[in-house]
């Protein structure tokens, strides 16, 4: 039984976030968010992987055991990576939830909440405020072109990933497209969600684009799934753009694809700083992706004010306007994507117009700033809390 103490502490004088790894940088983020959104509680990191699995040998190889069991035939199939798999089982999830409960409650009774990023374990502690941070809900995979509910994980999984998001406080997420997923396919009341959006994983530039005024004619796509993020549609859009425009370019970043097209550089994995320099070289950024729950690479585009063009899939059309700041075109549809990129490398001004009212966009809607200020006031509004004073 969790003591009642929990409910009767003084002045609470921390903060609990459960996290797992980077999650893409994210954690890192959401933590320096909660230093600056309550300065007077200290933020307590606890990583679910290292500090709460792995604090248990029997957990560790009874989940790996139950996720093979589960999944076995998806892994030896290789249709299923086995790290995807592991948490994703009804044993792991009460599991994670027992420790937690075993190994933080006491601490629990001097904080103000918790709040934890991803949707594959259950944080909460009883009698503890709990916040969920996410950019995806499983089902919404549904929602993907060419989705097979059989590659869904267990309905057991599935059931309990959906009780999370009824037992937390409030649902924190970065678009309304995972906004809409938890209504339809969790039965979560609207009221328990709050929109907060999501930053760049880098700092805004300094400097404007470098693209000889948005007439350079390159192309950039960066990611490190190439298939995922619609490579090979690209590049049979980016044939069509160099019969149109022979002097156009293509730099890919993040992967090494074999592409058999003149005007194209392949750079491979490359520092995030590095990122940051090709987009203010680019002339427009291609995003046509067939999955993209987010879409962070769009985010940091326009924040450095490239337009984009991007596949009409998850939380993309949020963030790119489509006419405003790039084009959204259907997923897989080469030669859609071929008639956007030749719209905007073409025109220049078209180009530039688009990429200035993409960098004010991100001013306003995905700066880390107004993200932290968003989630700090979400937080406060549901702990009945007096808001943030703002200089």
């Amino acid at each position: 039984m969790i003591p009642a103490t929990l409910q009767e502490s003084p002045a609470p004088t921390r903060i609990l976030f459960f996290r797992q790894g980077t999650f893409s940088h994210i954690n890192d983020r959401v933590a320096s968010w909660m230093r600056e959104q309550f300065p007077h509680l200290e933020v307590v990191e606890i990583d679910v992987l290292q500090d709460v699995i792995k604090s248990s040998p029997y957990v560790v190889w009874r989940g790996a055991a139950t996720a093979l069991g589960t999944y076995l035939r998806r892994v030896a199939m290789g249709d299923q990576d086995f790290r995807d798999c592991y948490y994703r089982t009804a044993y792991m999830f009460h599991a994670i939830r027992r420790l937690v409960a075993e190994r933080y409650t006491s601490l629990a009774r001097s904080a103000a909440f918790s709040i934890q990023t991803q949707s594959l374990y259950d944080s909460g502690i009883p009698g503890l405020p709990n916040f969920l941070y996410t950019d995806h809900t499983h089902l919404a995979n549904l929602q993907y072109p060419g989705a097979d509910p059989k590659r869904l994980f267990s309905a057991s999984w599935i059931k309990l990933e959906g009780s999370l998001y009824r037992s937390v406080r409030m649902n924190l997420v970065m678009s309304s497209f995972v906004r809409d997923s938890l209504i339809r396919d969790y039965q979560c009341d609207s009221s328990r969600i709050t929109v907060v959006g999501a930053a760049p994983n880098m700092d805004a530039p300094d400097a404007l684009p470098d693209n000889a005024n948005y007439s350079n004619q390159t192309v950039l796509f960066v990611g490190i799934d190439w298939e995922r993020k619609g490579g090979p549609v690209l590049v049979d859009a980016f044939r069509e753009v160099l019969r149109k425009l022979p002097n156009a370019r293509l730099v890919i970043a993040g992967c090494n694809p074999v592409v058999p097209l003149p005007n194209v550089e392949v750079l491979g994995r490359i520092p995030l700083a590095r990122v940051s320099q090709l987009l203010l070289r680019a002339s427009v950024v291609a995003l046509p992706s067939y999955r993209e729950p987010q879409g962070i690479n769009a985010i940091e585009a326009i924040m450095h004010g490239i337009p984009v063009v991007a596949s009409r899939i998850g939380g993309l059309p949020e963030v790119v306007d489509d006419h405003r700041c790039g084009r959204i075109v259907p997923a897989g549809d080469a030669p859609a994507l071929a008639a956007a990129l030749f719209d905007i490398l073409s025109d220049p001004a078209l180009c530039r117009r688009y990429g200035e009212a993409a960098r004010e966009k991100a001013r306003t809607h995905y700066s880390a700033a107004v993200v932290s200020q968003k989630m700090g006031d979400a937080i406060r509004k549901a702990l009945d809390l007096e808001p943030a004073h703002r200089a």
